[in-house]
């Protein structure tokens, strides 16, 4: 697997980048900036994970990220920062991105969070679930209009739940732990956790009995 992270922090990418490389066995290709990023991409086509900072100074996240992302239709895409603002979360919504990873992370969440987004899931942090689900009901958020070319409508939040996470729902809801749930589908605990952790946050709940709870009430699964 080939992976680039593009930060304008020389420290931050180096560490990001040993930490994908222990992890995954991923050979890692470091930018500084995005100009240098499409450089990098224009020559490894096969890279298939792209973390990318979501301020690099004197560049447009959105368009630059856009470029990227016709550079490398299949590939998975997450920016992280050093902020966890409400606008930098949505931001990464709006882009139709695979994720949010605060710079505050832990390795075992990073490491989590790349598994499950790699599995084909999505990462997002407890905040953006707590955006998305007002008073217990479906809502909708209105992403920011960044161009004239963003004129898309609220992005309805309980569509995001993958096959795998309506699985490890159900499988939470009777009750079962993360290593049980793991031995179920056959995956590590970690990615089970990263899985609990995004269903948490897409409910906007504070645990698993009271996520359980919503996604009952809420027709996600049976009584």
């Amino acid at each position: 697997m080939e992976v680039l992270v593009c930060d304008d922090h020389p420290i931050v990418a180096s560490a990001v980048g040993m930490t994908i490389e222990t992890a995954f066995d991923a050979v890692v290709h470091l930018a500084s900036n995005y100009c240098e990023a499409k450089r990098i991409v224009a020559d490894r086509p096969e890279i298939s994970l792209c973390l990318l900072d979501i301020r690099v100074p004197g560049e447009d996240t959105w368009t630059e990220v856009q470029a990227l992302k016709q550079q490398l239709p299949s590939a998975k895409f997450i920016l992280f920062s050093g902020s966890e603002l409400d606008s930098d979360l949505m931001l990464a919504i709006d882009l139709g991105l695979h994720g949010f990873l605060p710079k505050s992370s832990t390795t075992e969440v990073v490491v989590a969070a790349l598994s499950l987004v790699l599995a084909g899931g999505t990462y997002l942090p407890m905040r953006v679930g707590q955006l998305a689900v007002g008073n217990g009901q479906p809502a909708e958020i209105a992403p920011p209009r960044h161009s004239e070319e963003r004129k898309a409508a609220a992005v309805p939040f309980y569509g995001k739940l993958t096959d795998r996470q309506a699985n490890i729902l159900r499988q939470l809801a009777e009750g079962r732990s993360n290593k049980e749930i793991a031995r179920q589908f056959f995956i590590s605990p970690a990615t089970v956790k990263a899985h609990v952790a995004n269903i948490i946050a897409l409910l906007g709940a504070a645990n698993r009995t009271e996520a359980a709870a919503r996604a009952r009430s809420l027709g996600l699964i049976a009584d």
